[in-house]
């Protein structure tokens, strides 16, 4: 059964699941993290954060003060929190509590294909996509002045 659910309505469920040590595994919609997530294209596994704090390079469903359900990448672990971001986005997302964590990426389904976020080509994919974050930086701030 496909069916479109609101984040906010299957958290509870989600945490739950999370909390006895389960999986969870859903279709995110969303630009935010291309190209390796396209919009409701891939299916993501995630599973309850073992390591407190997480790791750079982690892929993380976390909750914004606002309420919004985000699936983004940790680029940096901090004193005062993660700095997260998405692999489309250039403005990085300062203080994320280790509290506001829902779960962890443990796997994608791209093409009907199983990628461990333990894989070889995933871990060298994340290293370069954060590695490379300045020249996203100056694509999408010229993309900006020039086309806008």
């Amino acid at each position: 059964m496909n069916k479109r659910v609101a984040m906010r309505e299957l958290s509870p469920l989600m945490k739950e699941t999370l909390q006895k040590g389960g999986e969870v595994i859903f279709t995110p919609s969303g630009s935010s993290m291309l190209p390796l997530l396209r919009n409701r294209k891939e299916k993501v596994c995630i599973v309850k954060p073992q390591e407190n704090p997480l790791k750079k390079y982690d892929m993380t469903l976390f909750v914004r003060n606002n309420g919004q359900y985000i699936l983004h990448r940790i680029l940096a672990v901090k004193a005062d929190g993660y700095v997260i971001i998405g692999d489309n986005q250039y403005v990085k997302e300062y203080r994320v509590q280790h509290s506001q964590v829902i779960g962890v990426v443990k796997g994608i389904w791209r093409n009907g294909k199983y990628i461990s976020c333990e894989d070889f080509w995933y871990q060298a994919y994340c290293r370069a996509w954060v590695w490379i974050y300045p020249l996203r930086w100056l694509y999408f701030r010229a993309k900006q002045l020039f086309l806008e």
